[in-house]
C-alpha cells in the first residue's frame, strides 16, 4: 500500500513536469517564430535585426549619431564679413557626397580671400565648413575633393597654350577640359564642370559668329539667340540673372537722361521686374554709389600725398598705408584696377 502511494506520487510529479515543459515550449514558440521570421526577412543583409529590441521605423533615423563639428573659427576674414556663403554640399541616401557645381561655389567663396589669408588658413576654413555641413563618408569625400581642387587650381594657374592658340577661347577651353579630367576623372569632371563647359562652348561659338562678316547683324543675333537656347535651363537662368544688373543700369541711365528721378526709376523697375527685384537693384545702386564715393575719396587723398611728397619710395609707402587703411586686400585689387582704367 505504501509502495503504491510512492509510485502514484512519482507518476504525478513526472506528469506535472512534462506539462510544465510543454507549457514553456508553447510560450517560447512565438519568440522563436519572431526570430525565424526576422532571419528569413533579413537574410539579404549582413546582420540579423532582433525586432524585440530594435527602434520603431519612425525613430531609427534618430539613432544615427551626428558627428558634424562646429567650426573653430569665430569670425570670417575681413573681406567676407557681412556676406553669406555660396554653394552647398549635398548627401545621397547612402551617405556619399553628391557631386555638382555647388560644391566648387562653396570652395570658391573662401578662395576669394587669397592674398588676405594664407593658403593654409583658407584650406582650414574650407575643411571646417565641410565638417559643419556633412559627416561620415561625405565629409571624407569632400575633403579629398578639396585637395584635388587645390591641385587643379595650381595647374590651371600654370596652364600655357602655344602662341598661336593664346587668343583662341576654344583652344583654352579644350585645354581646361583635359586638365579637369586629369585631376577628377571623366564622370566627376562632367558633374562639377559640365554646365560651365557648355557655357564656354556657347560663348566661344558666339564669339566666332560675331566676327563672321558674311552674316548680317540680324543673322548674328538670331544664331546667338539659338545658341543660348541650347544651354541648360539653370545656365540660362544664371546668365539672365548675371546680366540683369547691367541691363537695369543701362535702362536707369537712359531714364535719368530723360529727367527721371530715383523714385521714377524704382517705380519703372517695380512695374517690369517686381518689387523684390526692384529693391535688390536699388540696393546694388546704393552699393555702387558708396563704392564710387570711397574710391573718389581715396583718389583725392592720394593726389594730395603725391603733391607734397617728392621722393617716389616715400610716396609709394604712404600710398600703400592709405590703401591698407581704406580697403581690404581684396578691395585693393579692385581699386588699383579702377584707377588704372580711369587713367587711360
Amino acid at each position: 500500500m505504501k509502495s503504491r502511494r510512492i509510485t502514484t506520487g512519482i507518476v504525478l510529479v513526472v506528469t506535472l513536469a512534462a506539462g510544465l515543459a510543454v507549457w514553456k515550449t508553447g510560450a517560447d514558440e512565438p519568440e522563436r517564430r519572431v526570430e525565424a521570421t526576422t532571419e528569413a526577412r533579413g537574410s539579404h543583409s549582413n546582420h540579423v535585426v532582433d525586432r524585440r529590441t530594435s527602434a520603431p521605423p519612425a525613430r531609427r533615423a534618430e539613432a544615427r549619431v551626428d558627428t558634424r563639428e562646429k567650426s573653430p573659427f569665430t569670425d570670417k576674414a575681413r573681406s567676407l564679413r557681412g556676406t553669406s556663403e555660396d554653394g552647398a554640399l549635398r548627401v545621397g541616401p547612402d551617405g556619399s557626397l553628391l557631386l555638382g557645381p555647388e560644391i566648387l561655389r562653396l570652395f570658391d567663396y573662401w578662395f576669394t580671400t587669397e592674398g588676405e589669408e594664407s593658403d593654409e588658413t583658407i584650406r582650414a576654413r574650407i575643411l571646417a565648413a565641410i565638417r559643419e555641413r556633412v559627416d561620415g563618408p561625405a565629409a571624407i569625400e569632400a575633403a579629398k575633393l578639396l585637395d584635388d581642387y587645390l591641385a587643379y587650381r595650381k595647374d590651371k594657374d600654370g596652364l600655357a597654350l602655344p602662341k598661336d592658340e593664346e587668343s583662341d577661347p576654344t583652344a583654352r577651353l579644350e585645354a581646361l577640359k583635359k586638365l579637369r579630367r586629369k585631376h577628377f576623372g571623366e564622370e566627376a569632371a562632367e558633374a562639377l564642370f559640365g554646365d560651365e563647359e557648355r557655357e564656354g562652348e556657347v560663348a566661344a561659338e558666339a564669339s566666332r559668329i560675331r566676327k563672321d562678316e558674311a552674316l548680317s547683324a540680324e543673322e548674328r543675333e538670331r544664331k546667338i539667340a539659338a545658341l543660348e537656347e541650347s544651354l541648360p535651363a539653370g545656365a540660362r537662368e544664371a546668365r539672365e540673372a548675371a546680366t540683369l544688373p547691367l541691363r537695369a543700369r543701362a535702362e536707369a541711365e537712359a531714364l535719368r537722361a530723360e529727367g527721371a528721378t530715383d523714385e521714377d526709376v524704382h517705380a519703372k523697375r517695380v512695374e517690369t521686374l517686381g518689387v523684390e527685384a526692384a529693391d535688390r537693384l536699388a540696393a546694388l545702386d546704393a552699393e555702387r554709389a558708396a563704392w564710387k564715393a570711397r574710391v573718389e575719396a581715396f583718389r583725392k587723398e592720394r593726389d594730395a600725398l603725391a603733391a607734397k611728397t617728392e621722393d617716389e619710395a616715400t610716396f609709394k609707402a604712404a600710398e600703400q598705408a592709405l590703401l591698407d587703411e581704406s580697403f581690404t586686400p581684396l578691395e585693393q585689387r579692385r581699386v588699383r584696377a579702377t584707377l588704372a582704367m580711369s587713367s587711360k
